[in-house]
């Protein structure tokens, strides 16, 4: 094994190792022998002006707008390789992916953890109330100004001095996420509901802390002490927190994320993915809360197995866990044999989805029926988005196979990559303080979600869905076990249903024509504690099984036990002895 060793005096001005490790792995593309990268223990930044830039095109973000992307540890076309951190810091400044890893086999990254000291949200947390203004502690190494009666927040290179990024308020932000310190509830809440908004002017009282003044009398069910806000430009993602691309055999074990400057730790077109005792949580005795203002793991087309076991994810903006495929809608037909297929998502462009030899599957978009019982169909070849003329949404797919008329026909049908679906493992893994679900798992292959707690989500801790008319996010269900698992349902401000596990297909033709979507979900030995909301939801399921549960009521839960299962357009259910307890005995 070929061994390279990094030190504290490898580092160069503000202790930037980014062209120094940059350096090392350009030598790891030489040879397929394996290598290991050690790290003497420390602390080491990355700059975003020594990153290197690439162009990327990443499912689920706004990336085609601005596809040239700096990251600071980059892996790409190396094979064999462990990085060993040794316990170190990587101090990440600039908004920047993290970590990328494309075109790669057999990688081990270990014992590290990452963080951006200028997060790319901006927290404001309740100090003191009065009638109309509110005073509000700013996280310490955020930088900001206030200017033209707003908060502009940025961050500047040691480097340059110039800006690297900057916002003005809350703008681009389509929500607000308020986090309880003292109950731990957590919720989304319009942008109206901002720190920023209605206000009359800004006052800068101290070396982080701010009064706000407001036109109207604050609001002081959601406006108190130990009340914290938490703003980011979502209404586009123009990166991805790290991004794992076309690789195989990737490991994460021993890794703590502090925070991600972008959307998730996407792993697109993968296969063989391990995430183990990887915690996304904020850093201990940080007054920052935010850890992403999406999603932590977000898996986006994969094959082969996704084991993700023994991790720690909260306060993220977004879901912890959704894996899923990807529907492409047919556009047109070229010939017998040849269709374009098209991204519809606003966020699904330009990435590489079929590849010679992967076998498709077409389902009605009206009702979910497959076309001839899911009746494989195989690639032939490929023209992927933006080449031959081809736009970011369009790709050419011809098949070995003739193509019926009706699949042919422009909207009706989806495809699925049905040899990118992987099997999946989560387990001994905690959520928390998360405003919306815990788990998404859309896959055709075998699934095992165990002995896992989910404290106080405020949506469905596991949502199961798969849909071809608003995300395009797929995954037929064929063989699921939901066993051993701890769920706190609390009762969250969120209006619509929030039970512990949420089967929910998105038909869009619901009458007698529409077939069961999911088959084989086994929800066994997992003890449910109710505040509000349901137990079980379940629609357009076959063969759903719920035994042998213990599900505890809270003294005022406002439902009768009997409303406890709701199942809709299901067949072959069973629901079966379940203990059920009419006082919450033990919520912790």
């Amino acid at each position: 094994m070929i061994e390279y060793k990094i030190k504290m005096q490898d580092t160069s001005g503000y202790g930037d190792i980014t062209s120094k490790l940059i350096e090392v792995l350009s030598l790891c593309k030489t040879t397929d022998e394996e290598k290991i990268i050690c790290f003497e223990k420390g602390q080491y930044h990355f700059y975003w002006d020594s990153a290197e830039e690439r162009t990327v095109y990443a499912s689920n973000t706004d990336t085609v707008k601005k596809p040239q992307i700096s990251s600071a540890v980059n892996i790409e076309n190396i094979r064999n390789l462990i990085i060993d951190g040794g316990g170190s810091e990587f101090i990440m400044h600039g908004r920047m992916v993290a970590l990328r890893i494309f075109e790669s086999s057999n990688i081990k990254l270990c014992n590290f953890s990452w963080d951006f000291p200028v997060a790319g949200t901006f927290e404001m947390h309740v100090k003191e109330v009065g009638k109309y203004h509110v005073d509000y502690t700013i996280p310490k190494n955020m930088q900001w100004k206030i200017e033209k009666g707003n908060i502009r927040w940025f961050e500047k290179s040691l480097f340059s001095g110039k800006e690297y990024w900057h916002v003005m308020g809350h703008s681009n932000s389509h929500c607000v996420v308020g986090y309880n310190r003292t109950t731990e509830n957590v919720s989304r809440y319009p942008i109206s509901k901002s720190p920023l908004a209605y206000r009359l002017k800004i006052k800068k009282t101290g070396e982080n802390e701010v009064r706000v003044n407001y036109f109207k009398p604050v609001d002081k069910s959601l406006y108190f002490k130990g009340m914290s806000f938490e703003m980011c430009p979502n209404f586009e993602r123009l990166s991805t927190g790290a991004f794992l691309n076309e690789s195989s055999n990737i490991s994460l074990e021993n890794i703590d994320v502090h925070y991600m400057h972008g959307f998730a730790f996407l792993v697109q077109m993968c296969e063989n993915v391990t995430f183990k005792k990887c915690n996304f949580t904020p850093k201990a005795g940080s007054d920052r809360v935010c850890t992403s203002y999406a999603d932590h793991i977000h898996v986006s087309g994969a094959k082969g197995k996704i084991h993700i076991e023994e991790c720690q994810f909260a306060n993220a903006h977004d879901d912890p866990i959704n894996i899923h495929g990807t529907f492409t809608r047919v556009k047109k037909a070229v010939d017998n044999k040849t269709l374009i297929l098209e991204y519809v998502h606003n966020q699904q462009n330009a990435f590489k989805q079929y590849h010679k030899g992967d076998k498709v599957i077409f389902y009605n978009r009206e009702n979910f029926l497959s076309f001839g019982d899911e009746k494989e169909f195989t690639v032939e070849s490929v023209v992927d988005p933006l080449n031959d003329g081809l736009s970011a949404k369009e790709m050419k797919v011809r098949f070995t196979e003739d193509l019926p008329d009706e699949i042919k026909v422009p909207k009706a049908y989806a495809a699925e990559n049905v040899t990118y679906t992987p099997e999946v493992y989560i387990g001994n893994c905690v959520f928390e303080k998360i405003p919306t679900r815990g788990i998404l798992c859309t896959t055709k292959k075998k699934v095992l979600i165990e002995n896992n707690v989910f404290a106080g989500l405020t949506m469905a801790s596991i949502y199961l869905s798969n849909d071809c008319n608003n995300w395009y996010e797929s995954g037929a269900i064929k063989d699921m076990t939901i066993r051993g698992n701890t769920f706190l349902i609390k009762n969250t401000p969120h209006n619509g249903a929030k039970p512990a596990i949420f089967i929910d297909p998105i038909v869009a033709k619901s009458d007698k024509t529409v077939s069961v979507v999911h088959k084989n979900i086994t929800i066994e030995d997992n003890e449910i504690y109710l505040e509000n909301d349901k137990a079980v939801i379940a629609k357009y399921t076959d063969n759903l099984t719920v035994r042998n549960n213990k599900i505890y009521f809270d003294l005022n839960y406002p439902l009768d036990k009997s409303e406890i299962f709701s199942v809709e357009n299901c067949t072959n259910v069973i629901i079966e002895d379940n203990y059920i307890e009419t006082a919450l005995i033990d919520k912790k």
